[in-house]
Formats: structure tokens, C-alpha cells, sequence
């Protein structure tokens, strides 16, 4: 019963928390070189997934017993669920651009120093990084346990909110782009990964969108400056643009975002892929207890799976 309790869903988020504090503490302390990478560099976003992916592969085999796999990310399928979501990354980003351009708020004015094949590359690579850490730590460990515990709305909720604000200590962030983040990314992410079970395409979509917003088109990413292939000019009011943020906490960001997490949202409803917990399966309604859901056949014509 005691280990029961110690391993109910929200007990293993602490516990891996713990995991991930104690696992940074350690390197910052034994490898003090490796721990002053900045997180924006290269190799401090390797330090970062390759930390992360540790410690999630401890908590899996010590409090779950389960594989990677069994979280989302097998290699199997990997390379098409990947692309399906840079895809959809590259294209929101450039409907969003496109958009922005039209309104006349976007101007390139140049090449930026980012226009080179080395840089690309590099800037590739590092958001690649990026996405592997920020989608094991906000989809994989939390919205997945809070999901185990609470069920999928209230996951969505509380994993969106935490996502949006993590990034409220970044340059020009206010509540409203906190916000912004939260509809637009926090819940488009964890929706992607409802609806397909899979870290994958999430990884691939915030990859993109991060890739094609700054090193591409020139914006700041969450309030960031870097190094782009176009210099561009974002003339107009910060509702329309995101202001020193970047577009992210703009109207049209937030608008195609938040309906791409709808359809997400709808396409995981019609799979079967929405999670409601066992105890809250039991309590009554006008009294008699709610009903089982039922499990029906996923678009791929396998049973869905309703437990994380």
C-alpha cells in the first residue's frame, strides 16, 4: 500500500524532479566547465537533452519499469512523425510571416549574418537540441504524469501554463506573451502529443517554429536575438507583431496556434486518445457513478490506447 502511494503519478513527477535536480547538481559540481555552458549555446543544449534524457530513462526504469519507447519516443516511426511536424512547423511560421508581410509589418532588408550554410546548420542543430529537452521535460514528464493523475483536460491546462510562464524570464516577456505561449505552443504541443502518442512530431513541430521564426525569417524567438538569414523589420503595434518578444505574442501566432490545438484536440477525441483517471471515474453524478470510456478504433484502425 505504502508503495502504492509513494508511486501514485503526481509522487513520480516529484520524484523525478528530485531525479533532475540532484542528476544538475552533481554535473555543475563535478564537471563546473560543463555546467557554465550557456543554454543557448551548442553544447549546453547537448548538455541539457542528454541530462534530461538520463534522468528520464532512471525515472522510467526505477518508478515505471518502462522503456523510452513507451513514453514516445521509439525510433520506430520516428523519421515520418519527425517530418510530419517540422512540416507543420515550417508551414504556421510562414503563414504567420506571410501574414505579418501582408499587413505590412514584415520588411527584409537584407542577408542576415546568419546566411550561410554553416550557420543554418548550426542553428539547426541547436534548436533540434532545444525541442528534445523542452519536449521530454514539459510533455514527457510533465504533462504525462499530471495526465496519469488529473486526466488529460486538467494536464493540458496546468502543463500549457506552466510552459507559457517558464518563459516569462525571458527579453521583452510580459504576462500577455506568457499567455501567448501558453495558447499557442503549451497547448499545441501537448495536443500533438495526445493526439499521436508520440514525442516525435511535437519535437519536429517545435523545432520548426523556433528554426523558421529566428534563424529563417529573422524574428526573435521568445524575446532572443540571433543570427539570421534574412534582416528583417517588424514595423506596426505590438499586438500585431509581439513587440520586442517577437511574434509568438502576437494576435496571429496566438489565433493559428490555438486552432491547430483544437484540431489536434479533436483529431485525439476521435481516436479515443483523451485520459480520464480511475478515481475520477468513480465519483458519482447526480448519483450513479460516471460510466467507463469506451475504446475505439484509432484513425490507423488499432485500438487507441487511453492510458498514457
Amino acid at each position: 500500500m505504502v508503495v502504492r502511494v509513494l508511486l501514485f503519478p503526481l509522487l513520480r513527477l516529484l520524484w523525478t524532479a528530485l531525479l533532475l535536480f540532484g542528476a544538475t547538481w552533481s554535473l555543475f559540481h563535478l564537471a563546473p566547465a560543463l555546467g557554465r555552458l550557456p543554454n543557448e549555446s551548442l553544447g549546453g543544449a547537448l548538455r541539457n537533452a542528454l541530462l534530461l534524457l538520463s534522468v528520464l530513462w532512471l525515472s522510467l526504469s526505477l518508478l515505471e519499469g518502462k522503456p523510452l519507447a513507451a513514453v514516445g519516443l521509439s525510433l520506430r516511426g520516428a523519421p515520418a512523425a519527425f517530418a510530419k511536424g517540422f512540416l507543420l512547423g515550417a508551414l504556421a511560421l510562414s503563414a504567420v510571416t506571410a501574414l505579418l508581410s501582408l499587413a505590412g509589418s514584415y520588411h527584409v532588408v537584407g542577408l542576415g549574418a546568419g546566411a550561410s550554410p554553416r550557420a543554418l546548420g548550426h542553428a539547426a542543430l541547436l534548436f533540434f537540441l532545444v525541442a528534445l529537452f523542452e519536449e521530454c521535460l514539459a510533455r514527457a514528464v510533465v504533462f504525462r504524469l499530471l495526465e496519469q493523475g488529473l486526466g488529460t483536460w486538467a494536464a493540458l491546462v496546468l502543463s500549457a501554463l506552466l510552459f507559457g510562464f517558464s518563459h516569462g524570464f525571458n527579453p521583452g516577456a510580459t504576462v500577455l506573451s506568457s499567455v501567448a505561449i501558453s495558447l499557442e505552443a503549451g497547448v499545441l504541443l501537448a495536443a500533438a502529443y495526445v493526439a499521436t502518442r508520440t514525442l516525435w512530431l511535437p519535437i519536429g513541430l517545435h523545432m520548426a517554429w523556433n528554426f523558421f521564426e529566428g534563424p529563417v525569417y529573422g524574428a526573435p524567438v521568445s524575446g532572443i536575438e540571433l543570427p539570421a538569414f534574412l534582416l528583417a523589420h517588424f514595423p506596426g503595434p505590438a499586438w500585431l507583431t509581439g513587440g520586442p518578444f517577437g511574434p509568438e505574442a502576437g494576435v496571429p501566432t496566438i489565433v493559428l496556434g490555438s486552432a491547430l490545438g483544437c484540431g489536434f484536440l479533436f483529431l485525439a477525441a476521435r481516436r479515443g486518445q483523451l485520459f480520464t483517471p480511475p478515481w475520477l471515474r468513480r465519483l458519482p453524478t447526480k448519483g450513479k457513478p460516471l460510466p467507463l470510456p469506451t475504446v475505439t478504433p484509432g484513425a490507423s484502425g488499432h485500438l487507441a490506447r487511453p492510458v498514457p
